[in-house]
């Protein structure tokens, strides 16, 4: 029987301790000049406030009720339109972003469900801390849900625009970046309840037996992905020397690396199979020989929220020897209520297969699926 290797790197739960301030001095900057960028949806003052590095603190507010706006992403972009600083808005609508260098820098807004803001033109002064209270209006973008034709799609780059693709992704790519935020900010990691299984189903996905591995808390899950320009260069299914197979799978860190965008495809169906979950499908670059994955991101036509992704294996013959088409896997995320996302479960299916005599020819058994579900301890989804 020849055995099957699956890649699951396990990520350890650390308590690092949050990054101290380095204050300098005690004393106080007056601001020079209040930002006069004005819209109709959109109010903003900039206050004074003690010298700390060049910080901005972002209060959010949405201009309707007067609420705190929870759970959006704060970018500080450079002149080239890159991001150099995110930040995640706490229960107190606060975002606080630590930019490289002093100048001129343009600052997005974020939210699911929301339309994205841009305030352009403010300068942040060597070794200061600028407070910016934004007033947001929070109009929800809608998600088309009839179409005539599908999306024609792009390839090499990931999807930019107001077509549904574009929009689609922006939700996506919202969703992961925050889920990523979420992991690596261990000051504000939520408590998570993990509980990690394996399945044994047979080839036509027929369950056999399943086997608890391990459960426990945690502040983070217990796996990640391989470096992204890897899985491009090398692929997601390797066969090793001795006869094994390496089988990798996509994170939020892959998903949204250039190197995703370079070598897939990304375009919308006709129809969605199901009308409330809009789909975003994406497939190898066309020419790629090497072993790759394509799959579904489902997003919420309602919210806009990330609801799960669903990826299968595309090899060739020559790599696997036969066609495991369910060799594959799914992670779907959650949104809590101070505007976290986490990996709420996940699971990576592996084909089994035994050789037939002493020939090279080999028979599928079946699959082995490696997966966990998290539950947020003392959280539950917002209220929007």
């Amino acid at each position: 029987m020849n055995s099957v290797k699956m890649v699951i790197m396990i990520a350890s739960v650390s308590d690092a301790a949050p990054e101290k301030d380095k204050r300098m001095g005690t004393g106080s900057r007056a601001a020079s000049q209040r930002l006069r960028w004005c819209r109709a949806a959109v109010a903003c003052v900039l206050l004074s406030s003690p010298a700390v590095a060049q910080v901005v603190r972002v209060e959010l507010r949405d201009s309707v009720t007067g609420t705190v706006v929870v759970g959006a992403l704060v970018s500080a972009l450079d002149m080239t339109d890159t991001s150099r600083a995110d930040a995640l808005s706490n229960e107190l609508g606060i975002a606080t972003l630590r930019v490289p260098f002093a100048g001129s820098w343009t600052l997005r807004v974020r939210r699911i469900g929301m339309s994205p803001l841009r305030v352009p033109g403010v300068r942040i002064e060597d070794d200061a801390f600028a407070t910016l209270r934004l007033s947001i209006l929070a109009n929800r973008q809608q998600l088309a849900v009839v179409r005539v034709t599908a999306d024609a799609g792009t390839c090499g780059h990931a999807p930019i625009g107001t077509d549904r693709a574009g929009v689609l992704w922006e939700q996506i790519s919202l969703a992961l970046r925050v889920s990523t935020l979420t992991e690596r900010d261990t000051s504000a990691a939520p408590s998570l309840q993990i509980v990690e299984q394996v399945r044994d189903l047979d080839p036509s996905m027929v369950e056999r037996a399943v086997r608890v591995t391990r459960t426990g808390i945690g502040a983070s899950r217990p796996y990640t992905a391989d470096d992204p320009d890897s899985l491009a260069l090398l692929g997601y299914v390797r066969r090793s020397l001795d006869g094994t197979f390496k089988f990798f799978a996509p994170d939020e860190t892959v998903l949204l690396s250039e190197a995703f965008a370079r070598t897939h495809c990304f375009a919308t169906p006709k129809a969605d199979e199901d009308p409330s979950l809009a789909e975003l499908r994406f497939r190898p670059s066309h020419g790629r020989s090497i072993a790759d994955v394509e799959g579904t991101a489902f997003v919420d036509t309602l919210t806009g929220e990330l609801r799960r992704i669903e990826f299968l294996y595309v090899v060739s013959q020559s790599l696997l020897p036969t066609n495991a088409r369910h060799a594959g896997g799914d992670v779907s995320l959650l949104r809590l209520q101070n505007g976290q996302w986490i990996v709420a479960s996940w699971a990576i299916r592996v084909p089994l297969f035994a050789r037939i005599g002493l020939t090279p020819r080999f028979l599928l058994r079946g699959y082995q699926e490696t997966g966990g579900i998290v539950d947020p301890l003392e959280s539950k989804p917002p209220d929007d």
